[in-house]
């Protein structure tokens, strides 16, 4: 999130991963320090260190990296209810969520919402009246849904979430993806960028301060990107919640274009941010200039990067997220202790991508429906 999956006009302000927080005005270059790009420093103690983890993060996981079984009989028969953001990607994971619970002999149901405040406490008390036994919904905010999460609590349903930046305990379960998984993927692109010039690197963070969750995510890439490259420039922008599906590329653009010495743009959300980006660098004449790498993505990003206008992705993998949700209440419900885990990364270019990522989302792990079925006892 996730930033995987982005509301529209949704939350009010708010989105799929930060309901309720305020955007700043899309002017600032947080860290602008100008200058020329550095000069390839022929190597280094640092690049060294970035190419040995870029080159290990772009081979595909084969393993969810969950190992322990919940060695306890998962009660059948529970009732789970899915709230989806509505839009494609919520209803696409509502339909993964389904296929986890049948795996585990349960039932789930999709409560579809626009992604409101208001609309998202309805479902989460529809969900309740109705009798579920578990709640999923992602990226929640505490505060938005706190009465219905303490009636969840005090009913004894089960709640989990992902992409959140809320903690767990206090009616929340479990939270997959969180800022753990966010700060992992902002290692990871440092340390692509930083392999891939050698160290000659001038780099454009393009964030979205709107989704609390990135914020993880953007201060993980300035520390490891620092880390990695001391003499590689940096800068960041900030683009408002408003202007995603609108003017973000044209932003992106202007920003370029006064600040000729980028060669690298970072898309803290590759789908928001990326949907007609390359074509906007091709028509300012600086598409072979400046490097696209980014977090998450959509059916148009892969296509983007298959016909490399884009260098780089970590997509979002919902399949290993929705499951890792499932997993967690499937231990609760058995009474097993819980298991930390984050969802499988990798990071995709034009050479490794998957020939099914420009036909939709797919797992980064592809057997990871078997791997969870044995931990649960259910193959």
């Amino acid at each position: 999130m996730t930033i995987h999956g982005l509301r529209s006009g949704a939350y009010k302000g708010a989105a799929l991963l930060a309901l309720g927080a305020a955007v700043a005005a899309a002017t600032g270059c947080g860290s602008d320090s100008g200058g020329s790009a550095a000069q390839s420093n022929g190597g280094g103690a640092g690049v060294a260190e970035a190419q040995t983890l870029a080159e290990r993060a772009t081979t595909r996981p084969t393993s969810i990296g969950l190992t322990k079984p919940i060695g306890k009989p998962v009660p059948a028969g529970k009732k789970v209810a899915y709230i989806s953001c509505g839009v494609e990607a919520c209803e696409i994971q509502g339909d993964i969520v389904k296929q986890g619970a049948a795996d585990l002999g349960w039932t789930a149901d999709t409560i579809g919402t626009d992604g409101s405040p208001e609309q998202l406490q309805n479902a989460f008390s529809t969900a309740l009246r109705q009798g579920a036994d578990a709640v999923i919904l992602n990226a929640v905010n505490r505060a938005s849904v706190a009465k219905q999460i303490e009636q969840a609590k005090q009913e004894g349903v089960a709640f989990v979430t992902a992409s959140s930046v809320e903690k767990t305990g206090d009616g929340i379960l479990a939270n997959i993806a969180d800022t753990r998984n966010s700060g992992k993927i902002g290692e990871w692109l440092a340390a692509r960028i930083v392999a891939d010039s050698n160290g000659s690197a001038d780099t454009l963070y393009v964030n979205i301060s709107a989704f609390q969750i990135l914020k993880s995510l953007g201060d993980q890439f300035e520390s490891s990107y620092k880390q990695y490259c001391p003499d590689c420039e940096y800068a960041s922008l900030d683009i408002p919640v408003t202007s995603l599906g609108k003017d973000a590329p044209d932003r992106i653009v202007s920003y370029l274009r006064s600040h000729p010495q980028v060669n690298y743009v970072v898309l803290s959300v590759s789908n928001a941010l990326g949907a007609g980006l390359p074509a906007a660098l091709r028509a300012a004449g600086l598409a072979d200039k400046v490097k696209i790498v980014g977090q998450s993505g959509d059916t148009q990003t892969f296509q983007d990067l298959q016909a490399k206008n884009i260098n780089s992705v970590v997509p979002f993998d919902y399949y290993a997220v929705d499951y890792l949700m499932l997993d967690a209440l499937a231990r609760h419900f058995a009474g097993a202790p819980a298991q930390q885990a984050l969802p499988p990364l990798w990071i995709v270019t034009p050479e490794n991508m998957p020939a099914e990522a420009t036909k939709g989302l797919f797992p980064v792990v592809p057997s990871y429906r078997d791997e969870f079925k044995k931990l649960w006892g259910v193959e």
